[in-house]
């Protein structure tokens, strides 16, 4: 990354992108059935998202009082691009976590998940949201984190100055 500081910046830059989305913050914050028929969250209520639904890094969630959604992010895979010295390139790395009982958005023909993937797609991929080029996803693959969670990590390729 341009000099790894930048990493900071970046975290900051994307936790804005996804904040500013009513559906995604609705799918996160309300475990109901139907969460985009609820009313759009307040700003402070959005930002209330960070580090209670949404981290910066690799988390997984322990105890919980109640069914719930989570995203976490954060950077791996540096290393030299092939063509140009110069440049590094990464991977943004989005992990969606999902109570097993709230997957399923009874009425609306729906997943939870599949909403939430929808919904990053289409503010990262082919976006300049971090580095110096648009992030592409490159992969995405289903993880069971324990006995209550289960959900997706997907993979978004992005360049930096080294």
């Amino acid at each position: 990354m341009a000099k790894f500081e930048q990493l900071n910046q970046y975290v900051t830059n994307i936790f804005s992108v996804l904040i500013e989305n009513q559906d995604l913050c609705k799918l996160l914050f309300y475990a109901v059935d139907d969460p985009l028929s609820e009313v759009d969250l307040t700003e402070d209520q959005r930002f209330e998202l960070l580090h209670t639904h949404i981290y910066p890094m690799p988390k997984i969630p322990g105890e919980q009082s109640a069914q719930s959604s989570f995203l976490s992010i954060y950077f791996d895979n540096f290393k030299l691009a092939n063509e140009n010295k110069g440049i590094k390139d990464s991977s943004l790395v989005i992990d969606i976590l999902i109570h097993n009982e709230i997957w399923n958005l009874h009425g609306t023909g729906l997943f939870r998940p599949y909403s939430i993937l929808s919904e990053i797609d289409k503010m990262v991929n082919n976006e300049r949201v971090a580095g110096i080029k648009k992030m592409e996803f490159d992969r995405g693959r289903l993880i069971r984190y324990n006995a209550d969670y289960s959900g997706y990590q997907v993979t978004y390729s992005m360049s930096s100055v080294n």
